[in-house]
């Protein structure tokens, strides 16, 4: 590469400007940034489960459905969906709508359906994978919910009162009730596994608790094993610390393009980093002299020069098409299961 071209790839570089997270998110930031950091983990706590991340696919609705937080309970199966809106929330014929701080109103449409709907897919996951229950009584157990975490979010109390919504104020109630040694994420999750367990004993939960009782031991096992092992999903994690929940679908470095498939082969469980050389100074003294990279990308033992207009295709959660992303927009690729 040539000294004009150096010189036009570092000039490319210092244009880039950092992308933050939006304001809904940096309002409830610690159970958004969270999800997007420990996408695919799972944590113990009381005898409970939780996981995050997960993609559940369905056959029958011909798409898979993503789920936030899934605590697994003895009792229960709680799907929980995050949002971390602000301004105010209130149902009006079925469709739940918000109104921002600036006045702008979003109609999110039934959230409730929705969330049926992610019911239906695990139902219809678990008996696919052999676990040894009726479908009613799987359904009987699975209890999904709702949790705000922005405490910029007024509910109405229509909304705060239902069974299967989990406001701020509510999860503030456990959060201060944890030692102060855990970290971040281990409070969060504590907190929200406690809120749960409590929800069990309150009638009118579910159907499950009150008729059915505990899971059986072995099929909880099971059923505890294979949400364990579902997929989970790739994320692009910009700089300045966006970061966008989807699929990768290939990678394209200089004249050759990577499928996801061969990208997972070669990075395997590893995050893929994506190195630039932001810094003006050094940037300019790399580009004028040749000396070093710009931009490197390392998968598994090999490692890449990259130019600024590599790029990573990409199919963002709730987009109907995917989008192309320039790597020296990012700083990680994070490869999902």
């Amino acid at each position: 590469m040539g000294l004009m071209s150096r010189l036009k790839e570092w000039s490319d570089l210092q244009q880039v400007r950092p992308i933050e997270e939006l304001p809904d998110v940096t309002g409830g930031r610690e159970g958004e940034l969270l999800l997007k950091q420990l996408v695919g983990s799972c944590f113990q706590f009381k005898d409970a489960h939780l996981l995050t991340g997960r993609r559940i696919p369905s056959k029958g609705q011909g798409r898979r459905r993503e789920i936030d937080l899934i605590v697994c309970t003895p009792k229960m199966i709680h799907l929980i969906e995050v949002k971390n809106w602000s301004g105010r929330l209130e149902v009006r014929q079925g469709a739940w709508r918000q109104t921002r701080r600036g006045g702008d109103v979003v109609d999110h449409g039934n959230l409730l359906e929705t969330n049926r709907l992610k019911q239906d897919a695990v139902v219809e996951y678990l008996r696919e994978r052999g676990i040894d229950l009726d479908d009613q009584i799987i359904r009987s157990h699975i209890a999904p919910k709702i949790i705000f975490t922005n405490p910029n979010l007024q509910l109405e109390d229509a909304i705060e009162a239902r069974p299967d919504v989990i406001s701020r104020r509510e999860l503030d109630d456990y959060l201060g009730k944890q030692p102060s040694k855990k970290g971040r994420a281990e409070t969060m999750f504590s907190s929200l596994i406690d809120c749960c367990l409590a929800r069990e004993s309150k009638p009118g939960e579910s159907l499950g608790s009150s008729t059915f009782g505990r899971i059986p031991a072995v099929p909880y096992k099971q059923i505890v094993a294979r949400l364990t092992e579902v997929g989970t999903w790739d994320q692009l994690q910009h700089y300045g610390g966006r970061a966008v929940t989807g699929d990768v679908v290939s990678l394209r470095l200089g004249g050759t393009i990577y499928r996801v498939g061969e990208l997972r082969e070669k990075a395997g469980l590893r995050p893929i980093p994506v190195r630039w050389t932001r810094g003006r100074s050094l940037g300019l003294f790399k580009a004028i002299t040749g000396l070093g990279s710009l931009g490197s990308l390392k998968l598994g033992k090999t490692r890449f020069r990259l130019s600024t207009t590599d790029t990573v295709m990409f199919h963002a959660v709730g987009e109907q098409e995917t989008t192309v992303h320039k790597l020296i927009d990012l700083q990680q690729i994070v490869l999902g299961s």
